[in-house]
């Protein structure tokens, strides 16, 4: 990998080797994924898959995916922290229950929208209605 010598601009240890409390050289592999910012977001991730199995993750996938990768590692070891019983899956089922009531809620305003439109064609056909009726006698006369 292509980095500098150092894990950080301030030094640090990267979030893996801090938590391992080793010093943190250029030849780290988890460094570029896992900063020292991410140190408590780390520690939930660790808990769920343990270094060893972060680290085959990461080397088992694509070079241009592995940072994906590992925002979505970090993101699954918060949300077990947060939910221990349900995990990613409480939140999925969070998600779709909202977009389930929003797009119930989108159906409803669409439904009034397409009513008052109708209401609007049908005051727009009976002033025009009522403009010919005025103007027709007019028109009719010598």
């Amino acid at each position: 990998m292509d980095r500098e010598s150092s894990p950080s601009p301030l030094n640090q240890a990267c979030a893996s080797c801090k938590h391992q409390r080793k010093k943190c050289d250029s030849n780290c592999e988890l460094a570029p994924y896992f900063p020292a910012n991410k140190y408590h977001e780390f520690q939930n991730a660790h808990k769920l898959f343990g270094v060893s199995n972060i680290l085959k993750i990461i080397a088992s996938i694509e070079p241009h995916k592995r940072k994906a990768a590992a925002e979505s590692i970090l993101f699954e070891g918060n949300a077990w922290k947060s939910d221990p019983v349900h995990g990613c899956l409480g939140v999925i089922k969070d998600l779709t229950a909202q977009m389930s009531f929003h797009e119930k809620q989108l159906s409803v305003v669409n439904q009034h929208l397409a009513f008052h439109k109708e209401q609007q064609k049908k005051r727009q056909e009976q002033d025009q209605s009522d403009f010919l009726n005025d103007e027709l006698p007019d028109l009719v006369r010598p």
